[in-house]
């Protein structure tokens, strides 16, 4: 198991939120000890998206590379990015990847049936019926062998945190477990967003919950990947430590991660 601290969800200015450049990053991750950083900026296919189009793959590789001659024996820089997958896009997304060198793709999953995941979708529409469309996509997404990783698993719990289910209801349960089967055999890296451990993000355990990264790792699943989900330098490494912490507490320690 990895002992050094990673980070491998972060956002820049080459995405349409990112408030803080490639550098100030690097700067960053240095002072906090983090030995590697793995940028994922945000590729959009729906035009509806405020980021369709922002990125600029030629300029972000630039900056990449640059950003990794200058820190040079300081910081392992990783070039990545996260895709906002929806299976209506996938011809669009294929060919896009295509030809493009990528340190690692994580899938994520925004959308259903074209509609945003947010607070006020779940206050219109029936939260099983949106997390069944929502476990489609995702099995859709590790079907269409186009990424590494998947992202943020079971993202509706952020918004949905005064109408839970997950738990208690067994079609929750067995839906997720068969995903946590299938990232499992296709060999992909589940990732363990760590930002919603921090109190000050809404204290919801991480993505996907505890006990769900506990079920995979005991069905034999063994590849994870940590990302604190940070926009901005401030929120470099949020939930890492304690992520780390819960792992090792709980002797999670037969644990493969990304680049090891």
């Amino acid at each position: 198991m990895k002992t050094e601290l990673v980070d491998y969800h972060v956002y820049s200015t080459f995405s349409c939120d990112g408030k803080s450049s490639i550098n100030d990053y690097c700067e960053r991750a240095i002072e906090l000890g983090i030995r590697e950083i793995g940028f994922s900026e945000h590729v959009d296919f729906d035009p509806s998206d405020e980021g369709f189009r922002f990125f600029i793959y030629e300029s972000y590789t630039s900056a990449i590379k640059a950003a990794q001659l200058l820190f040079k024996n300081k910081l392992v820089i990783r070039k990545g990015v996260e895709v906002d997958y929806q299976n209506r896009f996938e011809d669009q997304i294929r060919n896009w990847l295509c030809g493009k060198n990528f340190d690692f793709v994580i899938g994520s999953m925004h959308y259903v049936k074209g509609e945003i995941i947010n607070q006020r979708l779940l206050t219109e529409r029936d939260l099983r019926e949106v997390y069944g469309e929502y476990f489609d996509e995702v099995e859709k997404s590790i079907k269409s062998h186009l990424f590494q990783v998947i992202g943020h698993l079971d993202i509706i719990r952020k918004f949905a945190v005064n109408q839970p289910i997950q738990q208690r209801d067994p079609d929750y349960r067995e839906r997720i477990e068969t995903i946590l089967e299938q990232i499992k055999d296709q060999k992909m890296f589940l990732e363990i967003n760590t930002k919603p451990s921090v109190p000050k993000h809404r204290s919801i355990e991480m993505l996907p919950s505890k006990e769900m990264v506990r079920k995979y790792l005991n069905c034999e699943g063994k590849r994870v990947s940590l990302g604190s989900d940070a926009h901005s330098i401030e929120e470099l490494g949020s939930g890492i430590k304690e992520t780390f912490k819960f792992l090792i507490e709980n002797g999670l320690t037969d644990i493969i991660f990304l680049f090891e």
